[in-house]
């Protein structure tokens, strides 16, 4: 029975936090829009870029990238 209870209460929160982020999500270029399938390159490469470098940085370099190598 509390298992149950644990059961309901982490569905709760897995719909509050989902809805949150749904508000206030970030639009940043390599993101799929909702309802879109993410592009596993676009994906990848801004991964790497990630690593070495802010978000703020990236989504400049982001776009001169993919325009120069778009897949691989």
């Amino acid at each position: 029975m509390a298992e149950q209870g644990l059961s309901l209460k982490r569905d709760a929160i897995t719909h509050r936090l989902l809805a949150w982020y749904d508000r206030h999500r970030r639009d940043l270029p390599w993101r799929a829009r909702p309802g879109e399938v993410p592009d596993p390159y676009h994906v990848w490469l801004s991964e790497i870029m990630l690593q070495q470098t802010t978000v703020a940085t990236v989504g400049i370099y982001y776009r001169k990238c993919i325009d120069l190598w778009p897949t691989v």
